[in-house]
C-alpha cells in the first residue's frame, strides 16, 4: 500500500504540472496501488519457489587412468602420479608409479556432488626427491554418460582416462 501512495503522489504532481484532471490521476493511482499490492502478496510464494529449486547432483566416477610417453628428467625415468579434482573438491591422488614412462593407475575416484558442466581437473606429476614436477594439466567440463579422453601434457606425454557421470 505504501508503494501505491508514493506512486499516487508522484502522478498527482505530474498532473498538476501538466494540467491533467485529478480524478484521472486518482483512478490511475488506485490501479497502480492494486498492482503493487498483488505483486507484494505473491512475493513470499515466489521466494519459496526459488528457494526450493536445487541443482541436480550426480555421481562422478573417474577410472582407467594411464599415461604414455611421459618424459624423463635429470633423475631418470618418470615417477608419475595423478591428482584429481572436480569443481573445488579434491577427489584424491593416485599411487606413484616409479621408473615408468607408461604408467597405469588402478585407482578409481568417485564424487557424489558432481554437477553437469563442473570442471574435471587432472594434474600429472613426476615425483622427485625434493620437488615434484608438474608435467601437465587436463581440464574438461563434465557431461552425462561415460566418456574416454586423451590429454596431451605440456611437458610431453599423453594422459588417457575415462569418466562417467550418472
Amino acid at each position: 500500500m505504501f508503494y501505491g501512495r508514493v506512486l499516487y503522489r508522484t502522478e498527482l504532481r505530474w498532473s498538476l504540472k501538466h494540467g491533467t484532471d485529478d480524478r484521472e490521476v486518482r483512478n490511475q493511482g488506485i490501479k497502480t496501488t492494486a498492482a503493487c499490492e498483488a505483486m507484494a502478496s505473491s512475493l513470499p510464494l515466489l521466494l519459496l519457489l526459488l528457494g526450493s529449486l536445487t541443482v541436480a547432483e550426480a555421481q562422478l566416477r573417474l577410472f582407467n587412468m594411464r599415461a604414455s610417453g611421459l618424459p624423463s628428467d635429470i633423475f631418470g625415468t618418470t615417477d608419475g602420479y595423478v591428482k584429481a579434482f572436480c569443481a573445488s573438491a579434491s577427489l584424491g591422488v593416485t599411487s606413484v608409479r616409479n621408473d615408468n614412462p607408461n604408467p597405469w593407475w588402478d585407482e578409481e575416484f568417485s564424487y557424489f556432488k558432481a554437477q553437469q558442466n563442473d570442471i574435471l581437473r587432472l594434474e600429472v606429476h613426476d615425483h622427485d626427491m625434493v620437488f615434484d614436477d608438474l608435467l601437465g594439466v587436463c581440464q574438461r567440463q563434465i557431461k552425462s554418460g561415460t566418456h574416454e579422453h586423451d590429454c596431451y601434457l605440456e611437458k610431453g606425454g599423453i594422459l588417457h582416462y575415462t569418466y562417467s557421470l550418472n
